[in-house]
């Protein structure tokens, strides 16, 4: 196939990574055509503009695919770790019938090689995906899960009539429905479940797994690097050398500059972001931060009211009020 038919699944959440990962696929595939299909909720007509004007040309163009119609509303799941953007990768199957392959990536990942001779792999006969090995769970969740390999959900490509003929979408759905105080990566684990046996591993170059305290080493050059752990490297408590490479792909400078700015602050010694603190360093002026740091002036000494609940707290009194009515 000449055409590179890659997904990626992101919500509002994810405005800024989704830029990114597409800005390192404009860079990184531009030898082949590439199509990215994004499966979203929430993105404004604006934002799916601007993306359409600033990176599609000869080679890259967009297929922007509103998911909100669907309700993933598992009965029990504990979800409060996710959104329903990680169930989007099993309809996969289901909403790009007509083809005959597609290529999911995360949102968490940069691709920093060309695509085109992983994506026309051949399978073998009995296999009907190609994933990498989880590098961080597949210990534990084998003999949980009594599966005979764990793979990451990261990066899937699928054989879309092979996952069809096998009604994978249904058979993962009907999984999490049916074990929800098992799921403890919900979408992940069903895959594997139901897949077993039927997923081909190929080489961690292709999901190249990194947590927070790893030295991003791209040595043996990658083709797809993703960011594994709950600190993302485009947040701000983010390490500042584990996301050096990360800042690199984000596409304005002032974005740039403002993700290192504040991970700058945070990782300083003053502790600036120390949850103690209810100001942020976007809502201050900036003679306020100059003065801190250049006459070490405490700026910021307002702490939060700690008899207001946290989040979680009013969640879980969200659940029983909805149990009780």
């Amino acid at each position: 196939m000449d055409t590179i038919h890659l997904c990626i699944a992101a919500d509002n959440n994810y405005k800024l990574p989704l830029q990114c990962l597409v800005n390192s696929i404009h860079k990184n595939t531009s030898n082949h055509t590439c199509v990215v299909h994004v499966l979203f909720t929430g993105f404004s007509q604006k934002y799916r503009d601007e993306m359409i004007r600033k990176y599609s040309n000869n080679n890259l163009s967009f297929d922007f695919i509103d998911m909100s119609e669907y309700d993933f509303d598992f009965h029990g799941l504990d979800m409060q770790h996710w959104t329903s953007a990680i169930f989007y990768r099993i309809m996969i199957p289901e909403i790009f019938k007509e083809m005959e392959r597609i290529l999911y990536i995360d949102g968490d990942t940069l691709v920093l090689n060309d695509l085109f001779d992983f994506f026309n792999m051949n399978f073998e006969h009995d296999k009907m995906m190609a994933m990498v090995v989880d590098r961080f769970s597949y210990k534990s969740r084998i003999p949980f899960l009594k599966t005979s390999n764990y793979f990451n959900s990261g990066m899937i490509l699928f054989d879309i009539k092979k996952c069809r003929e096998y009604d994978f979408s249904q058979k993962c759905i009907k999984w999490i429905h049916d074990n929800p105080e098992t799921a403890k990566f919900p979408d992940q684990d069903a895959i594997n479940v139901v897949c077993d046996g039927k997923i081909e591993r190929v080489n961690n170059l292709y999901n190249k797994q990194f947590a927070t305290n790893d030295t991003v080493n791209l040595e043996n050059k990658p083709f797809i690097v993703h960011f594994l752990s709950a600190i993302k490297p485009w947040m701000k408590n983010a390490p500042i050398k584990y996301s050096a490479l990360y800042r690199t792909y984000i596409p304005s400078t002032i974005q740039r500059l403002n993700v290192l700015t504040k991970q700058i602050i945070f990782n300083s010694k003053h502790f600036i972001y120390h949850e103690k603190y209810a100001m942020k360093l976007e809502k201050t002026k900036v003679i306020e931060q100059i003065k801190y740091y250049i006459f070490n002036v405490h700026v910021w000494t307002k702490t939060l009211d700690n008899t207001k609940p946290d989040l979680i707290t009013i969640l879980q009194r969200n659940r029983d009020q909805l149990k009780c009515s």
